[in-house]
């Protein structure tokens, strides 16, 4: 059987089985899932939404890091939303068509207030300006969108080191895992080394936030903004020239 084949059978399932797909994107995080089932009030709040992340982060000729490219990788009950809701794929077949990735290719940067893309950068302790994004691709694989934008970046010397990456959702609604390859462009002798969220310390943080506001946590208005907490790190170490 053809992935696209496979992928219309899992999106005709899905559209009757809500709860089933939804279960199958917490699954990529069975601790947290444990932590939110305890509290039956957050289940429904946090997050919403899966993301594996990556980036592409490029250096000019003299080492100095201009610009980053971040690509998203939606979970399969997200990506399912934003099929049905742009009218994408409609004949089930995995793929989408040069006109429906012209017409959709951005729809994931209008963002609101208190989300500007969850990018954070640093070099040599110094955090750098992000500019705006602009759109560069979007795909359909296995049942997942990817969508990949770039961004200017300025502030970065030439030759500052360690870099540091993060992407994270401050109100915690997006749950970002930097899954994706970590790439260093323009520069050689660079290593990416990815930094896991530490877990335990981010509960405890969300446990004695949640207890704070007396655990009367039902509506997105007041759930702690815990998402640096849950962040993956990537920092980037590069030999001497």
């Amino acid at each position: 059987m053809s992935a696209g084949a496979r992928f219309g059978r899992l999106r005709r399932a899905a559209e009757g089985s809500y709860i089933a797909l939804m279960t199958r994107s917490f699954l990529r995080s069975l601790a947290l899932s444990a932590f939110l089932a305890s509290a039956p009030t957050l289940a429904g709040a946090h997050p919403h939404i899966f993301i594996d992340a990556g980036l592409d982060l490029i250096h000019d000729d003299d080492g100095s890091l201009v610009e980053v490219r971040v690509t998203w990788r939606y979970d399969e009950l997200y990506s399912l939303l934003i099929l049905q809701d742009y009218g994408l794929d409609p004949d089930f077949d995995g793929v989408l068509t040069e006109d429906e990735i012209a017409r959709t290719l951005g729809f994931d940067l209008n963002w609101g207030a208190g989300f500007e893309g969850g990018l954070t950068l640093s070099a040599d302790g110094a955090v750098l300006d992000i500019g705006a994004p602009e759109p560069v691709s979007l795909s359909l694989t296995d049942g997942h969108l990817e969508t990949t934008h770039r961004r200017p970046v300025t502030g970065a010397a030439s030759g500052a080191l360690p870099l540091e990456a993060a992407i994270y959702d401050p109100e915690f609604y997006i749950a970002f895992e930097m899954t994706l390859p970590m790439a260093i462009s323009g520069r050689d002798g660079c290593t990416p080394r990815l930094v896991r969220a530490d877990l335990d310390a981010a509960y405890a943080t969300l446990q004695a936030e949640i207890e704070r506001i007396g655990g009367a946590v039902s509506a997105e208005d007041n759930f702690p903004a815990v998402g640096a907490v849950f962040a993956d790190r990537v920092v980037v170490t590069c030999a001497a020239p």
